[in-house]
């Protein structure tokens, strides 16, 4: 998916200032940041130091004042600026053409006005990156106890592994987070110290934050001693640290809880692939069937980026793969194998399954599965052949 699109919002303290910053707020894939004019240092445009994507300038009838004190210095604004203010006033067009903007929008200002021109921006920005951000892969149980922890860490030890992709796990549990036990590892700072300072951090702040597992896994959990709880964490903090971890990985695996707010909304929304992880009783597809309809329904998120993931599969269960899919229509189901004597040892030792195991048949199935979610049927088919010989290699 592409980067959220990072906008500074410039102006004085109005009505119109206020309008503009809810209209923003309503999309989850633009991170804004404010800068209102009179409180604190004021914004020089030419030389802007924060990092951003584009400029949006809200003028009203001072606008000379405003654009005196933004263009104080000679010289156009560091990124592309779009402007909002009165209309008819030829004068102010003029002047904000002077100052390089590219483009106009007369109050009141609508959403099918000024978020078409942010997202044209943001498609420039997203081909001048090369295209490619990180892919985000998010596990999420249907009913408690159905396995997502483990398929996230899994999953993500395998792309590292087989793959040799750059990637985090990212734990989301904030109050009981266990992913560091799936590694061995003992939880230190971690997520919620890295979203508590998301505002000072690069690339490479960021890494005393990060556990690293010897297979080449980057591990940020939710080490907290405090308590903290889900309406602590904004989402404008998690699109930061995201935008931050897009810099230097390629692949973000997250294991979120089962609920839905504001933080997980921001999450899923940001998925390429959301795996939604249930077996097969009546309960849990109850449930599977709730959570499907408000990730796809309420939240708006495409049903093509929701795979179900039936795990602990038996082909002699009492609900069948064909009850499944009746009861999920439209999103796309797979399976992985009962292997409760691997997994339960992995879990124990803190090995994770495919370095202990790389034959069981779990361990072969996640393969596959990673093949055939990163690839057209084909490609699939291909991708999990050629990992064959590289699991003979680590078994000499």
């Amino acid at each position: 998916m592409r980067h959220p699109l990072r906008v500074v919002l410039v102006g004085e303290p109005s009505p119109p200032f206020s309008e503009v910053e809810a209209l923003l707020a309503e999309h989850r894939q633009m991170l804004v940041a404010k800068r209102v004019i009179g409180m604190g240092a004021d914004p020089v445009l030419s030389e802007l130091q924060d990092p951003c994507d584009v400029i949006v300038l809200v003028l009203t009838g001072n606008w000379r004042r405003t654009l005196q004190i933004c263009f104080a210095k000679e010289g156009p604004a560091v990124k592309p600026l779009l402007v909002v203010g009165p209309a008819d006033d030829m004068e102010l067009m003029r002047a904000i053409m002077r100052v390089g903007a590219r483009d106009y929008f007369s109050l009141p200002v609508g959403s099918s006005d000024l978020i078409p021109a942010l997202d044209r921006i943001g498609k420039e920005e997203h081909e001048r990156r090369g295209g490619l951000s990180a892919e985000v892969t998010t596990c999420i149980n249907a009913k408690g106890g159905s396995g997502a922890s483990f398929l996230a860490a899994n999953f993500a030890h395998v792309l590292v592994k087989a793959h040799e992709r750059r990637t985090v796990l990212m734990d989301f549990e904030l109050q009981f987070g266990s992913l560091p036990t799936y590694f061995n590892l003992r939880s230190r700072n971690g997520l919620i110290r890295a979203l508590e300072l998301v505002d000072t951090l690069d690339v490479t702040a960021l890494q005393g934050y990060l556990q690293l597992h010897p297979s080449g896994l980057a591990l940020l959990a939710a080490a907290s001693e405090g308590m903290v709880l889900p309406e602590d964490v904004h989402e404008d903090r998690i699109a930061k640290l995201f935008a931050i971890l897009d810099e230097a990985y390629e692949q973000l695996v997250v294991d979120l809880p089962r609920r839905i707010d504001r933080a997980t909304a921001a999450i899923l929304d940001r998925s390429d692939i959301i795996m939604l992880v249930t077996q097969q009783t009546v309960a849990h597809l109850h449930d599977a069937k709730r959570l499907a309809s408000l990730i796809t329904e309420q939240l708006g998120i495409s049903p093509d980026r929701v795979v179900v993931v039936v795990n602990r599969f038996s082909k002699h269960g009492e609900v069948t793969l064909s009850d499944v899919q009746e009861s999920l229509p439209g999103l796309r189901l797979e399976t992985l194998p009962n292997d409760y004597r691997n997994v339960s040892k992995s879990i124990n030792l803190g090995v994770p399954l495919f370095e202990m195991e790389p034959r069981a048949p779990l361990s072969r199935r996640i393969l596959e599965l990673i093949a055939s979610l990163h690839a057209g049927p084909e490609e699939a088919s291909t991708s999990s052949l050629a990992i064959w010989p590289w699991v003979s290699r680590i078994r000499r």
